[in-house]
C-alpha cells in the first residue's frame, strides 16, 4: 500500500513538472507554505530530481529552480499572513476546523508568541513539523 502511493505521488509530480516545469515547482510551494500539508524537503528533492537529474540540466539550473521555489514559497507565506492579517482569529477559528485542529492548540500557540515574540515564529518556520 505504502508503494503504490508512492508510485502514485511520484506520477503526479512527475506529471506536474512535465507539463510546467519551474512554474509548476513554484506552484507547489505556494501551496505548501500556504496550507503546510506537504512539507517542502520532498517537494524539492524530488522535484530536483525530475528537473535536474532526468533532463541533464546543468549545475546553473539549481539557480533557476531556486529562484522559483523561493518566490513561490514567497506567494504561499504572503497569502497565509495576509488572511491571518485581516481576518484576525476568526479565520484561524475557521480554517482550524476544517483542518481539525483543537482551539486550544491556537490559544497555547498565541500565548508562545505573547511570551517569545518573533523567535519562536522564527523557529517554528525553520524545524519541519513544528
Amino acid at each position: 500500500m505504502i508503494a503504490e502511493l508512492e508510485t502514485q505521488i511520484i506520477a503526479a509530480l512527475q506529471a506536474l513538472c512535465d507539463r510546467f516545469g519551474w512554474l509548476g515547482v513554484a506552484g507547489l510551494m505556494a501551496f505548501e507554505n500556504a496550507t503546510s500539508i506537504t512539507p517542502s524537503e520532498i517537494i524539492l528533492g524530488l522535484a530536483g530530481w525530475l528537473l535536474l537529474a532526468a533532463k541533464d540540466a546543468g549545475v546553473t539550473m539549481v539557480f533557476v529552480g531556486a529562484l522559483y521555489a523561493a518566490l513561490g514559497s514567497t506567494a504561499g507565506a504572503s497569502v497565509t499572513y495576509w488572511l491571518a492579517r485581516l481576518g484576525g482569529r476568526p479565520v484561524a477559528d475557521r480554517a482550524a476546523r476544517w483542518f481539525r485542529v483543537d482551539p486550544c492548540h491556537i490559544t497555547r500557540a498565541e500565548a508562545q508568541v505573547r511570551r517569545w515574540g518573533p523567535g519562536v515564529v522564527l523557529f517554528g518556520r525553520l524545524v519541519p513539523g513544528v
